[in-house]
């Protein structure tokens, strides 16, 4: 091992970038992670702005069991980087760092997060190989007391918010009914004489002629 990082240190000072990527590439499918990280840790240093460099690094670091390591690397990341790709890596570098400090709240999240990002059916075998990690961890903790309190509070906001949307639909519904005519006590004067005049005139008998009973055309049957 130390004979082989000898080799990438003198490797470093005569081949050029490409080469050199080339290299940590190689050492990285091998598994050989921390000589691969220390090729792109250099080559970041000289070209910061290229955010492969910063995801390949990441990478290594999360081979080598660096979580954190990895999590700060990647908010690096931009660019040139896939979205999916990206996103890929951010949820099992939390994942690994939740589990790494035993945050059973913290794996529960990023859980959600891989159940969501396979629902598409295209995701990348990792995220199902780290969704199958997080739910056996699950498994096998428990949340402590406090993450149960919080977890038990945000079913109670859940629950009131449920309540909250059924109001507002029952509301709307009602609003959608046709209202019941106002009770009599409820009408105004004139409101109650046009009623009455309306049924007065409705009694009134029409004759063959189709005039009201004083000889008036009785109008059009509405």
């Amino acid at each position: 091992m130390i004979l082989l990082l000898l080799i990438i240190l003198q490797s470093v000072g005569s081949a050029t970038p490409a080469e050199l990527a080339d290299m940590a590439a190689e050492l990285f499918i091998n598994g050989h992670y921390a000589e691969a990280s220390e090729i792109w840790n250099e080559l970041l240093s000289g070209m910061p702005h290229r955010s492969r460099i910063a995801y390949n690094l990441a990478a290594s670091r999360f081979m080598m069991d660096s979580p954190a390591a990895a999590d700060s690397i990647l908010s690096l990341v931009s660019g040139d980087v896939e979205e999916d790709t990206l996103a890929s890596a951010v949820a099992l570098t939390d994942l690994a760092l939740a589990i790494q400090m035993d945050d059973y709240g913290g794996v529960e999240n990023t859980v959600r997060i891989l159940i969501e990002n396979i629902s598409d059916g295209v995701s990348p075998e990792c995220e199902r190989i780290g969704l199958e990690a997080g739910l056996n961890w699950l498994k096998n903790h428990e949340p402590s007391d406090d993450q149960q309190g919080q977890n038990d509070n945000q079913q109670d906001q859940s629950d009131d918010q449920q309540d909250q949307s059924d109001d507002q639909q029952d509301q709307n519904q009602s609003e959608e009914r046709p209202q019941p005519p106002p009770q009599i006590d409820e009408m105004t004067p004139e409101q109650a004489q046009a009623i009455l005049d309306l049924v007065e005139e409705s009694r009134q008998p029409e004759d063959a002629a189709d005039t009201g009973k004083t000889g008036r055309p009785s109008g059009p049957v509405w």
